[in-house]
């Protein structure tokens, strides 16, 4: 792969802080608290299955995706882009419950800790970073693990869908999520940051898709780094051999692993 900027536009954004990315011998072993650094980031996987989710590449897929949705935004990351987005009452309820229950420890500890009074007081991010990833991309139609950990997956469904096969009653959050998805939804939302990531990642082959692979709430459906070197999103920069350079040109080499 080789990168070719003219000396104007020559700059280069370098990833930092792999605080959680040394696995060790612990990948496929259960996620623990020392997972839950920047809630903002924490992969949707650990929020549905709790305990059992698994310590894996996947987590660093879904901060990669969230990396790109970044860089395509051109602004902020996206909690501070929707931060007047905030889990409804009825959802977060409904999530307190489970999340306070035995087999959704690891989370319930890393949500809770002592105030400055010892009182023990609740961080709430983690309800609006999940709710935030359905206003971004959607309720999946493939709900993983939905027969063996489906109590987080029924706390969606019934409150945020308006659908009668899901709830006897209109839920005043599923209106509130419309609402938000008008605004934030990458989809189709109206508000401009989200309208121009949108446009950007339309416009160049392969972008989205990629996109939405990396952000797959389903940890085994997520593109890994091999699937993001071999897609179309990657395939402009692969390096031409017969390619001549001018002298001003600022041009980066990478070596092209074998991938296939």
């Amino acid at each position: 792969f080789r990168l070719r900027m003219h000396p104007s536009r020559a700059f280069f954004a370098k990833l930092a802080d792999y605080g959680t990315s040394i696995l060790n011998d612990t990948n496929g072993q259960p996620i623990t608290i020392a997972q839950f650094t920047t809630f903002e980031n924490t992969p949707p996987d650990y929020l549905i299955l709790g305990n059992v989710a698994e310590q894996g590449y996947g987590h660093d897929c879904f901060c990669l995706g969230l990396c790109m949705l970044h860089l395509f935004t051109g602004h902020a990351p996206y909690e501070e882009i929707l931060e007047e987005v905030q889990c409804p009452e009825n959802l977060k309820s409904r999530l307190r419950k489970v999340w306070n229950t035995k087999p959704y420890d690891v989370i319930r500890s890393a949500m809770y800790y002592i105030d400055s009074d010892g009182n023990e007081s609740e961080d709430e991010t983690l309800y609006n970073t999940l709710y935030r990833y359905l206003v971004l991309f959607g309720i999946p139609e493939h709900q993983f693990c939905a027969k063996k950990r489906g109590k987080v997956w029924r706390a969606i469904n019934e409150t945020l869908k308006s659908s009668s096969n899901y709830s006897k009653t209109p839920s005043l959050d599923a209106a509130v999520f419309e609402k938000d998805r008008t605004k934030y939804s990458l989809a189709r939302g109206n508000h401009v940051i989200i309208a121009n990531a949108r446009r950007r990642l339309e416009e160049i082959d392969g972008a989205m898709e990629i996109l939405l692979s990396l952000v797959s709430f389903d940890p085994k459906k997520r593109a890994t780094p091999i699937d993001v070197i071999n897609s179309k999103f990657m395939s402009g920069l692969i390096e031409d051999p017969t390619e001549v350079y001018d002298e001003t040109d600022v041009v980066k080499s990478y070596t092209a692993y074998l991938t296939k």
